[in-house]
């Protein structure tokens, strides 16, 4: 009987194919999560570590700022944001209150429009409506020269409560 000696690449070898496997794993159960966009934060890929669980669901967001607001108006978001409404069930949006939800005519932030407002946003009045601002650097930007982030957040589209 002939015996074959092991060869120490072998060993080395099974290693690597475990390793190998390992991280292909991995990688196939993060890769719905590569690429994706976050929904409030428009252009902003998602990071899988900043997230908010809503009727047992994970949704993923780019930082914890969007977390944030997501969570202080969740019904309101998944309304008015058609990424986040087709992650859950007709059931699970009434169950939310998501029915009961009443949008406000502006959607984005005139300063930086990649970015949904929510009711509990910053907020400023210009002459004599309120306007939705993202956050508190939108609000300082805006107070440095509100007329001309006006005319072009109106040009655009953003500040519909303003059309006559």
């Amino acid at each position: 009987m002939i015996t074959l000696k092991k060869s120490p690449f072998q060993d080395i070898s099974k290693n690597m194919n475990k390793i190998l496997s390992s991280l292909l794993f991995l990688f196939l159960i993060n890769f719905p999560l590569l690429g994706e966009e976050c929904a409030i934060m428009l252009g902003d890929e998602i990071d899988p570590e900043e997230f908010s669980e809503s009727t047992g669901k994970k949704i993923f967001f780019c930082c914890g700022s969007c977390v944030k607001a997501f969570d202080g108006a969740a019904a309101y978001y998944i309304k008015a944001v058609p990424a986040l409404a087709k992650k859950f069930t007709d059931a699970e949006k009434k169950k939310l209150g998501v029915d009961k939800v009443k949008l406000l005519d502006q959607r984005v932030c005139p300063i930086y429009p990649e970015r949904f407002i929510n009711p509990n946003s910053k907020t400023v009045e210009y002459k004599g409506k309120t306007i939705y601002l993202w956050s508190s650097s939108a609000q300082r930007r805006w107070k440095r020269d509100p007329d001309a982030y006006f005319k072009e957040a109106f040009d655009k589209g953003h500040l519909p409560q303003f059309k006559s």
